[in-house]
Formats: C-alpha cells, sequence, structure tokens
C-alpha cells in the first residue's frame, strides 16, 4: 500500500510538468494560510532530488518523481492525487481523508 495514490490521470499530468520543465520532479508541500488553515505547495525540482527525501516520501511518476515534504506527510497520508477536467477547467483535486474541513474552492483544507 502507498502513502499516497496517484491516479493515471494525475500521473500523467505531473510527468507532463516535470518533462516540460526538464526537471527530476515535483514537490508537494502544505503550508499555513487559506480559509481553513492549510494549503497545498507545489513547486517543480529542476535539479536533484534532496537527500531529505527517502523511499517513503519519494513516488515513481513516468517522468521523475512526486516528493512529499517530510514534514508535510502527516497531513497528506493515504490522499488521492486525481487530475479532472470539466466544463470549469483541468486541476489536480486532492482527496484528502485528514480533512476535517476544506473551503469551497478546494484550495485549502483543516485538520
Amino acid at each position: 500500500m502507498s502513502l499516497i495514490t496517484i491516479t493515471e490521470g494525475a500521473n500523467e499530468h505531473l510527468s507532463g510538468i516535470v518533462k516540460n520543465h526538464k526537471a527530476k520532479g515535483i514537490m508537494l508541500g502544505v503550508k499555513s494560510g487559506g480559509c481553513s488553515g492549510f494549503t497545498y505547495e507545489w513547486s517543480v525540482l529542476e535539479n536533484e532530488i534532496p537527500d531529505k527525501f527517502n523511499t517513503e516520501d519519494k513516488f515513481q511518476l513516468k517522468n521523475g518523481y512526486l516528493c512529499v515534504q517530510p514534514e508535510a506527510m502527516m497531513y497528506v497520508i493515504n490522499t488521492i492525487i486525481d487530475f479532472t477536467s470539466n466544463i470549469a477547467g483541468s486541476y489536480l483535486k486532492i482527496v484528502n481523508p485528514n480533512a476535517t474541513s476544506q473551503c469551497g474552492c478546494g484550495e485549502s483544507f483543516g485538520v
């Protein structure tokens, strides 16, 4: 069982970002903010994957890795990352079972 589930659609989307940036991976973090307390923070890892990421924090994509900041893992453990498209647009959808609340737009969450 994986600590994070990345759907095929999310894998394709994240892998495309890695490939387009000629990067090594994508980093997912959590920071204080938003209307519910915390927000997800995404960044591209242009160079090498930092040593702070071990096998529990690093998830293989088709191109590169999704790395979860170790200090953020407790907030996102068992989360499903999906990519969805609808009339409103295309976006990464985070299904976080640890969230006790979420803002209407889905950008922030509470635990």
